[in-house]
């Protein structure tokens, strides 16, 4: 980071103090999203055989949607992720009769699997907005939230406008443009859980697994 950049964050670290003492936010109202591109089949290369390297037509699986992950900074609400996949609905959900709105996420679809401004804003509206409240509510806090936010194309200036009345108390903060969002630990944490339970289940489906000998190898 170039000293223009440090000295902006370190502005940026001072205004941020300033509205928290001000408004008297304290963790539990104070929230940070990100996204964060996800290959969720991709195996790593670790594990990719040299024999399956060689293959023809062999790589390794580039299957990617986006997630927005979002919580507060005393890490005890965890809202819904906002997922974008490049299609609608999945074979898989045909298959297996999933119903979207029974998943642990919010399911959006486009092409490119991108979070997009409608895509964020209806976000806010069904699940972070009403989330927030009922977590604040119940916890007898004041019905104030600091939302932090990076200045991706799918968050841009103005959102505060398309935030529904009864969802007013949510304020909206943009973090200056080289800052790195505090969900980048969480984000690779939630990343290294999931490759692990993703190989427990292989390693189960396979276990009991007889490979039938090829007569000539």
């Amino acid at each position: 980071m170039e000293s223009a950049d440090i000295k902006a964050a370190e502005e940026f670290v001072k205004s941020f103090e300033a509205i928290v003492t001000q408004e008297g936010y304290i963790p539990q109202q104070v929230f940070d999203c990100d996204e964060t591109f996800f290959f969720f089949k991709k195996i790593p290369r670790t594990y990719i055989t040299v024999e399956e390297k060689r293959l023809p037509g062999m790589k390794p699986v580039k299957d990617r949607l986006t997630l927005t992950l979002c919580a507060n900074a005393s890490g005890d609400c965890k809202v819904k992720p906002l997922l974008v996949y490049h299609s609608e609905n999945p074979r898989a959900f045909k298959a297996h009769k999933v119903l979207k709105e029974k998943l642990q996420v919010m399911w959006c679809a486009n092409s490119k699997a991108w979070v997009t401004r409608q895509f964020f804003v209806k976000w806010v509206n069904l699940v972070f907005g009403p989330a927030v409240k009922k977590y604040l509510t119940e916890n007898n806090l004041p019905l104030k939230c600091l939302l932090l936010l990076d200045n991706a194309s799918g968050h841009p200036p103005g959102l505060e406008d398309d935030i529904l009345d009864k969802f007013s108390f949510i304020k909206i903060l943009f973090l200056h443009p080289n800052m790195t969002s505090i969900l980048q630990q969480v984000i690779s944490n939630f990343k290294k859980l999931y490759t692990k339970h993703l190989f427990k289940q292989c390693f189960e489906v396979t276990e009991n697994t007889v490979i039938p000998r090829v007569s000539g190898l």
